[in-house]
């Protein structure tokens, strides 16, 4: 017989000898129990585009290398926009004229409306004058006009008469010697001169008699002709003030599309402008300037430091446990092992085809220092967790039949009670029915039944040599 076969039996004879089963207690425990899937992935950012060109043209400037930080907005490259700069030049300059042309048409309807109808009113003025005048020759000289130039030549004649006879007397008296040839002709210019008027006098009585010639009338009636069409002028003119402010609409109209070109000529001066649309770092070596781009053509890839993410997978069990906003430990070892805090963001609605495993997405709030995209990380995703739970450890559960049991001391035999297990981890167990402190078997449970003789060996000893105490199952 081996020596092996000697131990068993020398056990077996010492069972017969002493059938009492030595066991180790320890009490009761409450501690918070909190149940976690652990999920790995990879990182990766919702921001991460490759900026392209927006127009056409030849690429003159780089402003950025692989792995450089940008801000927001910032320049990373420029193509050649002097001929955008010159097109804005240009339609600067037609804004400035839309800009007076605009004044000049406003000054025109403001002053325009006084302009005509002070028109107006002066041709009316001189309508009525030249209908006066045409009045005034159709009805010819007054009788009292008439009885005064018939009285100036009667006053006339008879002064001529009166000069006659004072020349012939002073001829007779000359020829006599009696008077000078100085008073003679005296005489004789008196004579001529009453002779003069005479003739005048009928003249005037002849015209104020005949007051209007035919060919005055006609001038009178042309003038009030003239008159007359001045005035439809001036009316005319007056109506076409209601243009004035459709001139000024044009006007505003013109400026407004002046101004549209200058906006289009300096958002492509801004368009040949490339820019990082968000903070991040540049991904990769952009491309060079001297290259012609067109548009759509990329130039630098733009990785965000923020929004960063990354997805794990879990089984098709568990994901009824998950819920969107619930945290997570999020560890990256890249960096050290440095961790930060997520939260679930997304659940995929659908599993693979394979595995039946669910994509979840986490989102991490403020990403440790050197996190970038590509970067593996771990994700501790709490499930649930009790506060205050009792706790033993699971080999002191014996289970018979579907049901749960433990094992207590009572005057040195087993005693076996009913309990209700719960959310597990590290080898330990939440269970109801238990009061904490309470003691129960963790070590030599699988070898009781009910009202078994027992004896109770030093717990600390007995179960760190088993691996038993509390804490050391995890």
């Amino acid at each position: 017989m081996d020596r092996a076969a000697q131990k068993q039996a020398a056990q077996t004879e010492k069972l017969i000898k002493d059938p009492t089963v030595p066991v180790s207690l320890q009490p009761v425990r409450q501690e918070t129990l909190t149940d976690t899937l652990e999920i790995n992935g990879e990182l990766t950012t919702s921001a991460d585009v490759t900026v392209g060109a927006r127009v056409a043209g030849k690429l003159i400037a780089v402003y950025v290398h692989d792995g450089d930080r940008v801000a927001a907005g910032k320049l990373i490259a420029e193509q050649d926009t002097s001929m955008a700069r010159s097109q804005v030049q240009q339609a600067q300059g037609q804004v400035s004229a839309a800009r007076a042309a605009l004044a000049q048409a406003m000054t025109n309807a403001q002053i325009g409306p006084q302009r005509s109808a002070a028109g107006v009113a002066t041709a009316e003025a001189q309508l009525r004058s030249a209908k006066a005048q045409l009045a005034k020759a159709r009805a010819g000289a007054r009788s009292e006009e008439i009885a005064q130039a018939k009285s100036q030549v009667n006053a006339a004649k008879s002064a001529l008469e009166t000069a006659r006879k004072e020349r012939d007397r002073a001829r007779v008296l000359f020829e006599q010697g009696a008077v000078s040839q100085q008073r003679l002709d005296g005489a004789e210019n008196a004579y001529q001169s009453a002779l003069s008027n005479y003739e005048a006098a009928l003249e005037n009585l002849r015209m104020v008699q005949n007051w209007t010639r035919p060919e005055d009338l006609q001038s009178a009636e042309e003038q009030v002709r003239q008159a007359e069409e001045s005035l439809r002028n001036a009316k005319a003119e007056q109506k076409l003030d209601t243009l004035l402010d459709q001139q000024v609409q044009a006007a505003r109209a013109n400026l407004r599309s002046a101004e549209a070109q200058l906006a289009m000529a300096r958002q492509a001066v801004a368009d040949a402008q490339i820019r990082s649309p968000f903070a991040g770092r540049v991904f990769g070596k952009p491309v060079q300037a001297g290259a012609y781009l067109n548009p759509g053509s990329p130039v630098a890839r733009i990785v965000g430091e923020n929004g960063v993410y990354f997805e794990g997978e879990a089984p098709e069990s568990l994901v009824p446990s998950l819920r969107v906003g619930d945290p997570v430990k999020v560890t990256l070892d890249a960096v050290g092992g440095k961790s930060a805090a997520g939260r679930i963001v997304s659940v995929s609605p659908t599993s693979t085809e394979v595995a039946r495993v669910y994509r979840v997405r986490i989102a991490i709030d403020g990403a440790p220092e050197g996190a970038r995209a590509g970067m593996f990380a771990r994700g501790e995703i709490t499930l649930r967790s009790v506060e205050q739970a009792s706790v033993i450890p699971q080999a002191a559960i014996v289970t018979a039949e579907g049901k749960s049991y433990v094992f207590t001391v009572a005057g040195g035999k087993a005693k076996r009670l009913p309990v209700k297990p719960g959310l597990r981890k590290d080898g330990l167990v939440q269970v109801d029915g238990l009061s904490v402190g309470q003691e129960i078997v963790v070590d030599g449970a699988l070898d009781l039944s009910e009202g078994v003789q027992v004896r109770v060996q030093e717990a600390k000893k007995q179960a760190r040599a088993s691996g038993l105490e509390f804490g050391a199952g995890g």
